[in-house]
């Protein structure tokens, strides 16, 4: 039932912040590294679909107030990042940089077709799980012993 909750919760956290789940499983999980590839892909898609969706209604609540009339310097950088890379850019950097849900409702308010931004952040979570943990499967690289 132990190992229930730590799964659940790299699950959820996963789901949030990407990163904070990924590096400690990657330096002392005792799991093999295909089942926490799974754990942490898996809760990177469910944050994937609930801030995709939930980023469109804010969106769209948030447009009666006139919240994005880019006075903001923030706004202004992630209008500069979307024009710049597009959401192909915004789906790479948001796992690893700016967090699944920043980088979901910064795509859902440019971009209306939820499809194409589901498709981009997931090919996105899959691709660095991929990455990283086939890595440490591959090379058996154990990070705690490492460091």
């Amino acid at each position: 039932m132990n190992d229930f909750f730590e799964i659940a919760i790299w699950f959820l956290l996963s789901g949030v912040k990407y990163l904070f789940a990924v590096l400690p499983l990657l330096a002392n999980s005792q799991r093999e590294w295909y089942w926490d590839m799974l754990i942490v892909s898996s809760g990177g898609t469910l944050g994937v679909f609930v801030f995709t969706f939930l980023g469109a209604v804010l969106s769209k609540y948030l447009s009666k107030f006139h919240l994005f009339k880019f006075k903001y310097k923030k706004l202004r950088g992630f209008v500069k990042m979307k024009n710049s890379y597009g959401l192909i850019g915004i789906a790479i950097l948001s796992p690893v940089i700016i967090s699944i849900p920043v980088g979901c409702i910064i795509s859902a308010s440019f971009e209306h077709d939820k499809g194409k931004i589901i498709r981009y952040q997931l090919l996105s979570v899959l691709g660095w799980s991929i990455l990283l943990f086939g890595i440490k499967g591959l090379f058996h690289i154990n990070i705690a012993k490492t460091i």
